[in-house]
């Protein structure tokens, strides 16, 4: 099977999935959506009477837009909504088993423990390492950032089958991953630039169905690559 063929299974698996499934997934997946579209609108939102009166737009005060802080707040937690729903999507893309909430999985997710912990010490690692290759020049920093995409989902894993795994070496594993699959990654995610267009015309409400089809197949991928490494080693 060609990579091409793969990526067409995957998301063709992605899309059956949402389309038997899509009240449930979208729930799991909304609280990111909405975090982050109240973020975004925090940035955009201005008063333009305080405007024309030399007022600082970024100064709350008048109730009709939101601070530069507003905004950085609903970021780091449509970080943490987002990175929980890969999480839990990860689990229904592999099972199928649906949770009694689905619009809090953004917090019962975080109940196994060390994953809350371990998110936040692999997001910080792969922002200053991705950081300090992008000084070196841009492309190594995006090629660094495609090595290190599979990390969370890996140290997800490991700590569902009780492993004691460091944040490096969630990355590390994410690297040996992504060896000769990097391009295929970026050809994936090049796939959605026209749906993202589309979802973000109406004020990015179409992302409340495209964020569950993206992660989906971002979940995919990463089996593929887990099953991709394990033929690897029985050819070994």
């Amino acid at each position: 099977m060609t990579k091409r063929e793969v990526r067409r299974q995957i998301k063709a698996k992605a899309k059956e999935q949402l389309a038997n499934n899509w009240i449930y997934l979208v729930l799991v997946t909304l609280p990111a959506v909405l975090f982050g579209w109240i973020g975004d609108r925090s940035f955009q939102v201005v008063d333009t009477f305080a405007i024309m009166n030399g007022d600082f737009p970024w100064v709350d005060g008048t109730g009709t837009y939101l601070s530069i802080g507003d905004g950085t707040a609903m970021g780091i937690l449509a970080f943490f909504a987002g990175t929980a729903a890969m999480y839990s999507l990860l689990n229904f893309m592999r099972f199928e088993e649906k949770q009694s909430h689905p619009f809090l999985q953004a917090i019962e997710v975080y109940r196994e423990k060390g994953l809350f912990l371990g998110t936040i010490g692999i997001a910080i690692l792969q922002f200053v390492w991705t950081f300090l290759w992008t000084l070196l020049f841009f492309i190594p920093g995006v090629i660094k950032s495609f090595s290190y995409s599979q990390a969370f989902y890996v140290y997800k894993d490991a700590k569902a089958d009780g492993e004691s795994i460091r944040f490096r070496d969630a990355i590390t594993r994410s690297r040996q991953l992504m060896v000769g699959h990097k391009w295929e990654y970026f050809v994936l995610q090049l796939s959605f630039i026209g749906w993202l267009i589309l979802a973000n015309m109406v004020m990015g409400i179409g992302m409340i169905i495209l964020l569950p089809y993206m992660y989906l197949t971002y979940a995919g991928f990463y089996d593929y690559l887990k099953e991709d490494a394990a033929q690897q080693e029985v050819a070994d």
